[in-house]
């Protein structure tokens, strides 16, 4: 009789410290997924995060000269939210205008400045273009990745301009080439589109 009332008061008490209560870890872990689901951090980055400026000037073999002016455009941004880890990263890539001019025989011949409504006009970048399209979003989302001089030999009468637009966070791009002539004509051509 001594035994099995042993063994039902350690019965009681095994029973009695079984309460259901939550383990340290399960408590944070609750407390952490609680804490994210209340508090978010926003984080901003801007690409470049201040004013840039460059100015390339070349003199070329066929009697050209050609300037070119960089700079980011302060008040013109593409958006990009990403949330990561409950903070919610905004990403702001500056648009960039360029100026360009051209001249021959120390005579200016072509004389442009492009923000990006005037390079989305020129390089046909619509806002009605299809979804499927290989230029879908490069009117709002490209901004520009790259100008310069071509210094191909071939280009005896004329210079030739290399221009790259990009969507950020992407592989998109479209690859354009201006073409002034020695009177101040200017053409582009659409290179690559990917």
């Amino acid at each position: 009789m001594k035994h099995l009332l042993a063994i039902v008061t350690l019965c009681i008490i095994a029973l009695m410290s079984c309460e259901g209560r939550k383990t340290q870890q399960q408590a944070l872990s609750e407390s952490i997924e609680e804490f994210k689901k209340t508090v978010s951090f926003e984080k901003r980055v801007y690409i470049p995060e201040s004013y840039m400026e460059q100015e390339v000037d070349t003199l070329m073999s066929n009697g050209f000269r050609v300037k070119i002016k960089t700079y980011a455009d302060m008040t013109n941004a593409v958006h990009f939210s990403k949330i990561k880890d409950t903070i919610n990263y905004q990403t702001y890539y500056r648009n960039f205008k360029f100026d360009i001019s051209v001249t021959k025989d120390k005579q200016e011949i072509y004389n442009e400045s492009f923000d990006k409504q005037k390079a989305n006009k020129v390089f046909n970048f619509n806002t009605n273009i299809i979804a499927d399209s290989d230029l879908y979003q490069f009117s709002t989302l490209a901004v520009l990745k790259s100008i310069q001089v071509n210094d191909d030999l071939a280009y005896t009468d004329r210079v030739a301009i290399d221009i790259l637009y990009s969507i950020p966070e992407t592989d998109k791009l479209a690859s354009h080439t201006l073409f002034i002539d020695k009177n101040g004509k200017s053409n582009i051509i659409q290179v690559e589109v990917k």
